[in-house]
């Protein structure tokens, strides 16, 4: 359980005992009421006893082995009302137990904006007291402090609480299981708090290390296979998704574990994975199968954006885009912030894209976008379905040589492909379609190639046919996943102005072959650049090319 969802109701049957190895590690001044209720589970009622003594440091060690047990435990109440009869100075003094406060009111929904309180007192306790604080303790706060940012979408400060957390950990060189119950599920925390603050290479590195810490010999290391599994299949890696989804499938993980928050980007992984496949109805069946308070979940954006993709995917963009919407209404303030939006953006653009609202697409991408390889991608495939060739050419340049994912490399070959062929397959283009082919054929993804104007998606699957690259088309989708765009009509003057500016780039021999003044060419021009999306002479003539309004002899 993280502090960003409220915990399920317990039950008896769920009480888990504190493992004995951890209890040993609580000093031995310890009585036998706290050690009684830590051996049956009960952290709230060990926390109770523990400070009923005075003894701060006492209750700091039975948090730390009770730490991820706490927010299930059935008297939350009772750790909040002993918590909170401490001081702020005590507080302060003692930051794993205002943070565990804090994660206490962060549990209730409409108490959240205390739990922040706590929070900040935690922080400060142990900026104020680095030196007293133990390594296992400070691991805990700063961890949980990394999550509380990242909850309040402060994610460059969650970042760095994360990779402070990490220090910490890094510093207990002997018996940190022992120290520190369920290990795994602290990388998985700092490993969380890296994802969505966009340091994805950092934060699948930290989803190993918490795997490696137990394995399968420990069901608290799912959540690092669950993140790093669907973080592969969301960046394009099917294959290191896919070995991941395996071993997730099996023991010693369970029903609950899969279904469950813990395991969401288990089932984002199993969804877009079937999406590759465009088995809508499998994936549908994973998003079916999570279990959460969509109020609250902290996934909530990847998980309206492959259930937006996979409703696309099924031919239905209207209610894709209703659905995305509607979840963003659902959070709130939240679902309109900034972070909220740039996550949402290239789903909402491509959304309205499908539908040829492009427009609106524009205005998405205009306030929404920002400078990474998916944004220009996203603004390309825009310019591509409204026939503005050299706009594809300038937003694809812009990502030359950056790093990207797989699946915007993709995309963005798609898009170039596209252009490209539009204007006839020339040496470069071809190259294009063949470097588009070995991606798809080593990534096994397929959506790409699909998220294009229909003519488009046709040119390019003929073209990998001529090339004897079939293996990459299949499979398809039944439908196509976009509209075709509406062509805007040249008129008659307009037509005669292109032929004439096929033979001819010279604004007065153009007027003197239609007999009419410099200042009617410039203007007629002017409309013809504007319907056909071209910014000069030859991209008129491409688009012309491609439209079949001119031919190839005639330039």
């Amino acid at each position: 359980m993280t502090i960003t969802d409220p915990p399920e109701q317990p039950s008896a049957s769920r009480v888990e005992p504190v493992p004995a190895g951890l209890i040993a590690s609580i000093p031995e001044r310890a009585g036998t009421d706290v050690r009684a209720a830590l051996e049956h589970g009960n952290i709230g009622e060990a926390v109770a006893a523990a400070v009923a003594t005075g003894d701060l440091s006492l209750a700091v060690d039975v948090v730390r082995v009770g730490w991820f047990a706490l927010l299930h435990d059935d008297r939350r109440d009772s750790v909040r009302q002993t918590l909170d009869q401490l001081s702020t100075a005590q507080l302060m003094a003692h930051p794993l137990l205002a943070m565990a406060l804090g994660l206490v009111y962060n549990a209730d929904g409409a108490r959240r904006s205390k739990a922040i309180y706590y929070f900040g007192l935690a922080a400060a306790g142990v900026r104020n007291r680095p030196g007293r604080l133990s390594p296992a303790e400070r691991a805990l706060v700063l961890t949980s402090e990394s999550a509380a940012l990242r909850l309040m979408g402060k994610t460059s400060l969650s970042v760095s609480s994360a990779r402070a957390g990490l220090q910490a950990l890094e510093a207990i060189h002997e018996g940190r299981s022992e120290l520190i119950g369920y290990l795994p599920r602290l990388y998985a925390q700092l490993g969380t708090s890296l994802f969505y603050g966009g340091q994805e290479a950092e934060a699948l590195h930290m989803f190993a290390r918490g795997f490696a810490e137990a394995g399968p010999s420990d069901r608290s290391s799912f959540g690092n296979l669950a993140m790093s599994a669907g973080i592969h299949a969301l960046a394009g890696n099917l294959a290191e998704a896919g070995d991941r989804v395996l071993a997730a499938r099996g023991e010693p993980w369970t029903d609950e574990q899969r279904c469950m928050y813990v395991g969401t980007f288990y089932r984002i992984a199993e969804a877009v994975l079937a999406l590759e496949r465009f088995d809508v109805v499998q994936a549908q069946r994973h998003l079916d199968m999570m279990k959460h308070d969509r109020r609250s979940i902290e996934h909530w954006a990847v998980i309206a954006r492959v259930q937006a993709l996979t409703t696309l995917l099924a031919g239905d963009a209207s209610r894709a885009l209703v659905e995305l919407e509607e979840y963003a209404v659902l959070r709130g303030g939240e679902g309109d912030t900034k972070v909220a939006r740039q996550r949402l953006c290239s789903m909402r653009s491509l959304l309205h894209i499908a539908l040829g609202n492009y427009e609106a697409a524009s205005t998405v991408l205009r306030s929404d976008g920002g400078n990474s390889p998916q944004d220009h991608v996203d603004r390309a495939r825009l310019a591509l379905a409204t026939d503005r060739i050299g706009e594809v050419y300038k937003e694809l340049r812009a990502i030359a040589g950056r790093p990207q994912s797989v699946r915007t490399s993709a995309e963005a070959l798609s898009v170039e492909a596209a252009a490209g062929l539009r204007a006839g397959a020339d040496r470069r283009t071809m190259a294009v379609v063949r470097q588009l082919a070995s991606l798809l054929r080593h990534s096994d993804q397929r959506i790409a190639l699909h998220l294009l104007p229909p003519d488009d998606v046709d040119s390019i699957r003929r073209t990998l046919e001529g090339i004897g690259a079939h293996d990459v088309l299949e499979p398809a989708p039944c439908e196509p996943v976009l509209i075709q765009p509406d062509r805007p009509v040249l008129t008659p003057r307009e037509l005669a102005v292109l032929n004439a500016l096929a033979r001819s780039s010279a604004v007065g021999d153009i007027a003197a072959e239609l007999f009419v003044s410099t200042n009617t060419v410039k203007s007629q021009l002017r409309s013809l650049y504007r319907k056909l999306g071209a910014r000069n002479r030859d991209e008129a003539l491409a688009v012309a090319l491609h439209r079949h309004l001119i031919s190839a002899a005639e330039i």
